[in-house]
């Protein structure tokens, strides 16, 4: 639903709010690729789209980074980056990104990424939720949850989905 309401209310920012979503995640990917490929150097770069204390949960881990230092370092998001320009990866691109607005501070992206190495192949496809709050320099990831794609829709059957998308479109108009 990409609505938010206040007090029963629909407030009138929620496409500012999606919007204002999707050009941070616009900008978040070509950022992350440029510090993977070594085009880039400047890790602080992160803190335009990651805000402390950031959580980021896996199948088989557990991250939580209490400040800007942990977010960029060698055991947080930096890590993952170095690990990045060591496995042939040149390219990610946002193959989803589904912003449901919780309310004027808050949002979840159900995003879909792809990456890919330097023949073009892919290298991994994988799905992340986020959850996304306002802070006083903007909009900031401040958790992830990787998820098999289609982990979280499957459990309410492809019917139930396809409607609830419909309703969503007719939100929309």
């Amino acid at each position: 639903m990409d609505r938010s309401k206040q007090n029963g209310v629909l407030t009138a920012s929620v496409s500012k709010i999606v919007s204002d979503i999707n050009e941070m995640f616009g900008r978040y990917g070509p950022t992350f690729v440029d510090l993977a490929i070594g085009k880039r150097s400047d890790m602080d770069a992160l803190l335009e789209f990651y805000g402390a204390p950031l959580r980021f949960v896996g199948a088989t881990f557990h991250m939580l980074m209490k400040d800007d230092a942990a977010i960029i370092g060698p055991e947080g998001m930096g890590g993952e980056i170095s690990r990045l320009r060591q496995a042939n990866f040149v390219a990610s691109t946002l193959d989803r990104c589904e912003v449901t607005v919780l309310n004027d501070q808050a949002a979840l992206v159900d995003a879909v990424w792809l990456r890919r190495d330097a023949k073009g192949a892919l290298i991994s496809r994988f799905a992340v939720i986020y959850l996304v709050t306002l802070a006083t320099d903007g909009w900031r990831i401040t958790s992830a949850v990787s998820t098999q794609q289609g982990e979280l829709t499957a459990h309410i059957g492809e019917e139930a989905l396809q409607t609830a998308r419909a309703a969503k479109r007719r939100r929309r108009r």
